[in-house]
Order: C-alpha cells, then sequence, then structure tokens
C-alpha cells in the first residue's frame, strides 16, 4: 500500500512525504514493515493516524485536519493509504477500499490534487481482483473531484480507465526492491504489477512537485 512513496528516491530527488494511515483495513500503523523500512531509510518523514487508527506519529481526528496539518507542515507530498490489510465483503461497495473516495475528495477541497494508485494484480485467483481491480472501479465512479489515475506507460490498460496518465516507471522494480513489500502473502517477485501501477502514482506526484 505504501510502493507510491518509493518513487520520490528516484534520481536521488528526495521529497517531504508524510504517510496518512485512514480506516478500512488494520487500525495500528506500527504493524507495517514497509512504513519503519521507509522511515529507516529516510524516504518518509511523518505518520498520521486518523481516527481510528493509532499508533503514528502524529494522531488526527479526521483525515481533512490530517491533510491540513501536513500542508501547513510543508510536506511535498502525501500518501494516504489503507493499513495492511482490507474488509471486503466481495461486494462493489463494501469493502475498506472506498476510504480512498474520501481522501480524494478531501484533497481536492483544501485545494490539493488527488493522484489515484491503481490496484492491478495478475496473480490474485479472484476474478474482481484480475487486472484492474474493482476496488479501482468503483473508486472511480464515487469520486466527485477530479482525480488524476496514473498508469505505468508500457502496460495495458482496460477501456474504462480513462483518462489516466502514464508515466514512465523505468527503475521501478529496482527502487522498490529495497522494500519489505508484500501483499495477499504475495511479494514483488509473484505479482510484480501490483508494485509497479503504485509506483506510477507515486512518480506522477514527483513529476508535479518538480513543475
Amino acid at each position: 500500500q505504501v510502493a507510491p512513496v518509493c518513487a520520490g528516491t528516484r534520481r536521488r530527488h528526495r521529497l517531504r512525504v508524510a504517510y496518512v494511515q485512514v480506516g478500512g483495513g488494520a487500525i495500528p500503523v506500527s504493524l507495517s514493515d514497509a512504513l519503519r523500512e521507509l522511515k529507516r531509510g529516510g524516504y518518509l518523514e511523518v505518520t498520521v493516524a486518523v481516527a481510528p487508527c493509532l499508533d503514528g506519529d502524529v494522531q488526527a481526528v479526521t483525515l481533512a485536519s490530517a491533510l491540513a496539518w501536513c500542508a501547513a507542515q510543508g510536506f511535498d507530498a502525501v500518501v494516504c493509504s489503507i493499513g495492511p490489510g482490507i474488509v471486503g465483503t466481495a461486494s462493489a461497495l463494501g469493502h475498506g477500499g472506498l476510504v480512498a473516495v474520501e481522501a480524494a475528495n478531501t484533497a481536492a477541497a483544501l485545494k490539493g490534487e488527488p493522484i489515484l494508485a491503481v490496484r492491478y494484480s495478475e496473480a490474485d485467483p479472484r476474478e474482481r481482483h484480475q487486472g484492474v481491480s474493482h476496488h479501482t472501479r468503483a473508486i472511480r465512479e464515487l469520486v466527485a473531484a477530479d482525480v488524476t489515475v496514473a498508469w505505468p506507460q508500457g502496460l495495458e490498460a482496460p477501456d474504462w480507465l480513462s483518462p489516466r496518465e502514464e508515466v514512465d516507471v523505468e527503475g521501478w522494480h529496482e527502487e522498490c526492491g529495497r522494500l519489505p513489500l508484500s501483499h495477499m502473502g504475495r511479494t514483488l517477485e509473484d505479482d510484480p504489477c501490483f508494485f509497479m501501477t503504485a509506483f506510477a502514482a507515486g512518480e506522477v506526484a514527483r513529476l508535479r512537485v518538480a513543475e
């Protein structure tokens, strides 16, 4: 879930990045091995836990207050994500991923630019998660704000995932390989596109800051 942060290391251009953990999955921020490694390496400066989440460097009551605090502190980018694990009912609307709708709408309302990291898998045996997950489709349909959908150049996208911003992700495997990344027990080698599409979102954010 935090792979987008990896893009901030490209060409050694370090951004000030904050991580905001929202509900929909795990509650304690401290469960994430990847977050600990990112902080240890200096790629991630602070973690913010939004209620009901806990155990971050900073605790926020609402997502809006968390984003406003990050903006006031001068962070270049904020990664909003669910912690390890996600609540799901195998239905289009009954899953924790929909918290991304609130994140995108709130970021836009606070004059930020929301960028969506697409959930993509080639190894998940469940039909609803093969290719672009139904999570992403539901988020796109419910978001009221303009949101940039990041996509890796060279990877075929479904027709409905448009408009999207395709970005060069050369070197993504080496950058993300530095971290203890996994999802559903699958590693970078088991399901590479899951992490590559997340990395694309981080690269779009890095390019926005560089403009």
